[in-house]
């Protein structure tokens, strides 16, 4: 039986989000679609974020009623707090995400809490969404720690805040490289610390790709037993939100998620089966360059494939 990876695509939550010129619903919609044709099973389509910190995702409810609802596929959406979460179900929607950070320092950046009360605030939002009878999975933000962090330190939160997390009732757990510090060894040494405490199944990867590792930490994390992964199309997510916090240390050019075409290309050519159809991938990059009109992070695309002179 060949083997398989399921990628979960995050560009029209994540690529999208912090493009200034707002994107219409009709086009959103289309670009969501156009994974679920591709053959993703689940796609994050949005965020209920305060729409004064993220204008791009004011009309999230709007979007996801708009979705057409398909047998099998699964649109997911961001919630930072109790509030988002019973805004989300009132607009029907299916699975919900929570949030939060590898460390009290990163959580205050984005959320303004330490990690305490934000495990209340997913506590809160896990039970709601029982009631309702939807799904909570969760990120862990700088999962593979920052600048200056000691191994064994950023090894222990990892295995303690995805314990937590599984604990408080998430389904999943999606590690995070944002500052882009991961690399082969040690994504092997902080999964088997985690994968002590937690099964397999229930953990996500999702890395970005400043070093050229990106593709390198994702064949680690598969040779580790990890079978899901968290990707943004054409490469176009990017945390500009952090780097403030670590000074000089790194320049936003630098962020860039590993591209979901890339990620699929590898995996098929390694023998293992995505159930994505490439060419419709690569036409999902296209489309996303020409809402951001710019360029994108693929190597799929690139060599005059793109759209954007």
């Amino acid at each position: 039986m060949k083997e398989r990876a399921e990628i979960i695509e995050i560009g029209p939550r994540e690529g999208l989000q912090n493009h200034l010129k707002y994107i219409d619903v009709a086009r959103k919609v289309a670009f969501i679609d156009s994974f679920f044709d591709a053959g993703f099973q689940k796609v994050e389509v949005t965020s209920f974020v305060h729409p004064k910190g993220m204008p791009q995702m004011r009309d999230a409810c709007e979007v996801v009623r708009t979705l057409d609802r398909r047998k099998g596929k699964v649109p997911q959406v961001l919630v930072p707090n109790e509030t988002g979460c019973r805004n989300a179900i009132a607009c029907r929607a299916q699975e919900i995400v929570v949030w939060c950070y590898l460390t009290d320092e990163l959580n205050y950046l984005t959320l303004n809490l330490d990690r305490s009360k934000t495990f209340k605030e997913i506590n809160s939002i896990v039970q709601i969404a029982q009631f309702n009878d939807i799904k909570t999975s969760a990120w862990i933000g700088g999962a593979f720690g920052y600048p200056g962090m000691e191994i064994p330190i950023l090894c222990q939160e990892a295995k303690d805040t995805t314990q937590s997390l599984i604990q408080l009732g998430c389904s999943e757990v999606c590690l995070s490289d944002e500052f882009c510090m991961a690399n082969p060894p040690l994504v092997k040494k902080l999964l088997r610390m985690c994968l002590d405490v937690v099964d397999k199944t229930k953990i996500v990867v999702h890395f970005h790709d400043n070093r050229g590792l990106g593709l390198a930490n994702i064949v680690a994390a598969y040779e580790e037993g990890i079978r899901k992964f968290k990707a943004c199309i054409g490469g176009a997510g990017m945390h500009t939100d952090l780097i403030p916090s670590l000074g000089n240390a790194f320049n936003q050019n630098m962020f860039p998620s590993v591209a979901t075409e890339d990620m699929v290309c590898v995996f098929e050519e390694m023998g293992i089966d995505t159930g994505i159809d490439i060419e419709k991938l690569i036409e999902c990059g296209r489309v996303a360059e020409c809402l951001l009109d710019r360029k994108l992070h693929s190597r799929v695309i690139a060599n005059n494939l793109s759209r954007i002179d």
